[in-house]
């Protein structure tokens, strides 16, 4: 099954225009009309979102998890994400050091 999924990821990818989207596990792959890809609101290079699609259509689960990671990235979730735990810290530390 993933051998047939990757093989219509390679056709839309190398396709000149389609303007329906691609979707690889609950990520939202499009083609922008400057070449590059959005996948999740973040832009990706041609190449960037190939092995992208190629890690989510993985059956090793880290390299799902890596795909997932460098969305996040791009698309600026992991950055608020990351910033959100250290504010929590923060205030943890703080009660912790009032008492």
């Amino acid at each position: 099954m993933a051998e047939r999924k990757d093989t219509n990821f390679e056709a839309w990818i190398r396709a000149r225009y389609n303007a329906s989207p691609f979707y690889i596990g609950g990520h939202r792959f499009e083609k922008s009309q400057s070449g590059l890809i959005i996948i999740d609101k973040g832009t990706f290079e041609l190449e960037e979102a190939m092995e992208i699609g190629h890690m989510l259509l993985s059956i090793n689960p880290v390299a799902r998890m890596s795909a997932q990671i460098a969305i996040w990235e791009k698309n600026g979730f992991l950055v608020k994400g990351v910033l959100v735990v250290a504010i929590l810290l923060l205030m943890l530390v703080i009660l912790i050091l009032r008492r």
